[in-house]
């Protein structure tokens, strides 16, 4: 053979070699990818496992905790009140881990709107007042002759609105 098909040959024969070289380079960046692939989704499967458990626990706590509020209703018992303070404790303390693990601990917190109250505003000034006092026909008690004892007094305001 002549010179030059042996240089050629010797030429294609070390681009063959190259391209063998970057081919196994290729198939070991494959399987890592791949097992980094399953290992992620083994991860992600754990997570969501983990998420759901805990949103079965917060559920109970929920469910606790409404059981604990009815049976105070009823009786004001310290030992109740420390229950429910405790059951809440601990619900915000899963919540909380359960943001942390599904990612919405960064959520902003929406501000409860707040309930306008419902106090009755005082009667203007100039509308006209009538006071009526009952005194007792007796300042004596008639079974002991003691002096009767001042009780207290009641305010009553009736009022009548035209639109």
């Amino acid at each position: 053979m002549s010179r030059k098909y042996l240089i050629r040959i010797t030429e294609l024969e070390r681009l063959l070699s190259e391209q063998a070289e970057a081919l196994r380079q290729r198939d070991l960046q494959l399987s890592l990818v791949e097992e980094t692939e399953a290992f992620l989704r083994s991860a992600l499967a754990r997570a969501e496992e983990k998420i759901e458990e805990e949103e079965r626990e917060i559920e109970y706590l929920r469910a606790q905790i409404e059981k604990l509020r009815r049976m105070l209703f009823g009786t004001r018992s310290e030992k109740l009140q420390r229950e429910v303070e405790q059951a809440e404790a601990q619900l915000k303390q899963r919540e909380q881990e359960s943001d942390r693990y599904s990612g919405r601990e960064d959520d902003p917190q929406v501000p409860r709107q707040l309930r306008q109250s419902r106090h009755r505003r005082p009667l203007p000034a100039h509308l006209p007042r009538e006071i009526h006092r009952l005194e007792p026909e007796e300042s004596c008690c008639p079974e002991c002759g003691s002096e009767l004892d001042y009780l207290g007094e009641v305010h009553v305001v009736q009022a009548f609105f035209q639109c």
